[in-house]
C-alpha cells in the first residue's frame, strides 16, 4: 500500500483528509443517524486518513486560525481549512491524535459529538468523555501520552465487561439516543459563532443534501444560505442522468413557496429563488429532456408540471422550441405543454399568429383551440381567409372547440361566403358546436333551391349539423324533406330523406311522430328501414 502512495506528499495526504473529515462534521448535522450517505462518507474519511497512518500514530495541532502537521501549516491558504481550525479550537481542541486502529465508527462519534455547540460539551463533560463513554477509543484530544491513554482504554474495557445486556448498555443507548436528540435540536436552531466555518461547510453541500435540508431547516440564516446555493448547484446538474434531482428541486421549492406556514420572507427567498433558477440555461434543458424520446412518462409529466409551475418565463422558449421543431412527436408535447399553461399564454400565442411561416401559424392556432378561450375568436376570424388552407381548415377546428356565439357568426358568414373548399367543414363544425343560433342558417341552405342537385354535399352537411344540434325548431323542414317523394334525381333526393329522417330522430321532437310512423309504412324499403331505425333511437317515442 506504501509503495502506491510514493508519488504524494504527507502534506498532500493531510489536505485530503482535513477536507474529508470536514465533509462528515457537515453532514452529520444534516442526515439522520445510520442513513447510508452519513455511513459511505465515515468510510471516506477513514480512508483519506489511513496513508497518513502507515507509520503510526497521527498527530495534529489545532490553532485559532490553523492546523499544524509535522509543525507545518496545512492548506493555510484555504478558508475551510482555516475555518476548521476555529471550529475545534472553539470547542477547546489544541491536539488530535488518531491511533492506527482508528474505525468508521470512531469518526462517526467524534464528528456528532463535535457538531455540539461549545457550552453543551463543556456541559456534558467535554470532547474526550463523549467519546469514551461511546467507547470510541481510536481518536484522542489534548492527550499525547500513549500510557495515559493506554490506562484510559483499559478502563473503557473493564467497565464494557462489567456492563450487562439489560442495565449499563441500556442506558448507555438511552444516554446516547438522549444526545443525538439533542443534536438534532441542536441542528435546527441558530448557529452559535461558527459562522466562518459554516459558510465553507454550506459550500460543500451536495444538491441532495441542501434538498434534504431546506424543508426542516429552522434556522433563518441558513435557510437563506442554503437557497443562495442552489441556483449553482442545479446549473452543475444539468444533464439527462440529473433530470430528477433538478425536477426535485422546483418541487421542493413549489411545495415550500405554497406552504403557509413558512414566515412571509422565507416565501420571498423563496421566491427569488426560484427566479433565480428560471433562467434561459435551465429552461432550455427542460424543454430539451421534455423532447427527448424514452423518458419515463412518470419524469415526463413531472418535467411538464415545472414547465406549466414556471409560467409566463417558460413560454416564449416553448414557443420558439415549436417553431423550429421538426419531430411531430416532439411537437405534440410542446403543444400539450403550452396547452395546459392555458390564458397566461394567450398574448404570446397571438403574437405569434404574425409568423411568416404557415406551419407555425397552423400549430399556434391549434393551441389556442385547445385552450378555449372565447376572447380569441375575433383574432382567429381573419385567418379563415388565409391564403394557405392548412391554416383555414385548422381554425375551423379551433372555432369549434372555442364555441360562443363570435365563433357560430364566423363560422356561418364563412357559409354564406360560398368558399367551395371550406364550407362544407365550416357546416359539420357548426354542428358540432351545438349552438342553436346556427339552426336558422342551416335550415336556409337546406331550403334553398336545387334543381340540378349541385347542392347535395352542401345540404346533407347542413342536414347532419342539424341533427347534432337538436333544435326543435328544425323539426319542420326536416319533415317537410323527409316526406317529399322525388320526381326526378331519385338517388340523391332519397339519400337527403334518409338523412333527413335520421335527424329528426336525433332532435326526437314529439310532433314529428305522427309522420315518423307514416315513413315506417313507406314502400320504398330504405325510407320504412331509416324511419325505424331512427325512432327505435328516438328517447320520446
Amino acid at each position: 500500500m506504501t509503495r502506491d502512495f510514493q508519488h504524494y506528499q504527507p502534506m498532500d495526504f493531510m489536505h485530503a483528509a482535513l477536507i474529508a473529515l470536514i465533509k462528515l462534521v457537515k453532514a452529520i448535522r444534516f442526515y439522520p443517524p445510520e442513513h447510508p450517505t452519513l455511513n459511505q462518507l465515515s468510510i471516506d474519511t477513514l480512508e483519506a486518513i489511513r496513508p497518513l497512518l502507515q507509520d503510526g500514530n497521527l498527530a495534529i495541532t489545532v490553532r485559532k486560525d490553523r492546523i499544524l502537521h509535522q509543525d507545518k501549516a496545512c492548506g493555510q491558504e484555504q478558508a475551510i481549512i482555516r475555518g476548521l481550525a476555529h471550529f475545534l479550537f472553539a470547542r477547546r481542541i489544541q491536539q488530535l491524535l488518531f491511533l492506527p486502529e482508528l474505525t468508521a465508527r470512531d469518526l462517526t462519534i467524534f464528528a456528532r459529538s463535535v457538531s455540539f455547540k461549545p457550552a453543551d460539551i463543556q456541559e456534558m463533560g467535554g470532547l474526550q468523555e463523549l467519546l469514551l463513554a461511546e467507547q470510541a477509543t481510536g481518536i484522542w484530544i489534548n492527550e499525547l501520552d500513549l500510557s495515559v491513554i493506554r490506562a484510559a482504554k483499559e478502563r473503557v474495557r473493564h467497565r464494557a465487561e462489567k456492563s450487562s445486556v439489560g442495565g449499563d448498555e441500556q442506558s448507555l443507548e438511552s444516554s446516547t439516543e438522549a444526545e443525538q436528540d439533542k443534536h438534532l435540536e441542536g441542528v435546527a436552531t441558530e448557529t452559535t459563532g461558527d459562522s466562518p466555518l459554516e459558510e465553507q461547510f454550506l459550500d460543500l453541500l451536495t444538491l441532495e443534501q441542501i434538498l434534504t435540508q431546506l424543508p426542516r431547516e429552522a434556522s433563518e440564516r441558513r435557510f437563506k444560505q442554503l437557497l443562495c446555493r442552489l441556483p449553482a448547484q442545479v446549473r452543475q446538474h444539468l444533464a439527462e442522468e440529473h433530470l430528477s434531482l433538478v425536477l426535485q428541486t422546483f418541487r421542493i421549492l413549489a411545495s415550500l413557496h405554497g406552504n403557509r406556514q413558512l414566515t412571509k420572507s422565507r416565501r420571498i427567498d423563496v421566491l427569488h429563488c426560484l427566479n433565480q433558477l428560471a433562467g434561459l440555461d435551465v429552461l432550455n434543458f427542460l424543454i430539451e429532456t421534455l423532447c427527448v424520446r424514452g423518458i419515463p412518462n412518470s419524469l415526463r409529466d413531472q418535467n411538464m408540471q415545472t414547465l406549466v409551475f414556471l409560467r409566463d418565463k417558460a413560454i416564449p422558449p416553448l414557443l420558439h422550441r415549436l417553431a423550429g421543431e421538426k419531430d411531430a412527436f416532439a411537437r405534440k408535447l410542446l403543444s400539450i405543454t403550452l396547452t395546459k399553461l392555458g390564458t397566461s399564454a394567450i398574448p404570446d400565442l397571438l403574437s405569434a399568429l404574425q409568423d411568416e411561416r404557415w406551419y407555425v401559424v397552423r400549430n399556434v392556432v391549434a393551441i389556442l383551440g385547445h385552450i378555449g378561450s372565447p376572447r380569441t375568436s375575433s383574432y382567429l376570424h381573419p385567418l379563415l381567409w388565409h391564403d394557405d388552407l392548412r391554416i383555414a381548415r385548422e381554425v375551423i377546428r379551433a372555432l369549434a372547440r372555442i364555441g360562443g356565439d363570435q365563433a357560430v357568426e364566423s363560422l356561418l358568414q364563412l357559409v354564406d361566403s360560398g368558399h367551395r373548399e371550406l364550407y362544407p367543414q365550416a357546416i359539420i363544425a357548426l354542428g358540432s358546436m351545438r349552438n342553436p343560433s346556427a339552426v336558422p342558417n342551416l335550415v336556409k341552405i337546406i331550403k334553398s333551391r336545387d334543381l340540378f342537385m349541385k347542392k347535395t354535399e352542401l345540404k346533407t352537411s347542413a342536414i347532419k349539423a342539424l341533427g347534432r344540434i337538436g333544435c326543435p325548431e328544425a323539426a319542420p323542414e326536416l319533415e317537410r324533406m323527409a316526406k317529399r317523394r322525388p320526381l326526378w334525381g331519385g338517388a340523391r333526393r332519397t339519400a337527403l330523406r334518409i338523412q333527413a329522417i335520421a335527424a329528426l330522430g336525433q332532435i326526437g321532437s314529439p310532433s314529428s311522430r305522427p309522420i315518423m310512423e307514416s315513413l315506417c309504412r313507406e314502400r320504398d324499403q330504405r325510407i320504412a328501414q331509416s324511419a325505424s331505425r331512427a325512432m327505435n333511437q328516438w328517447p320520446n317515442i
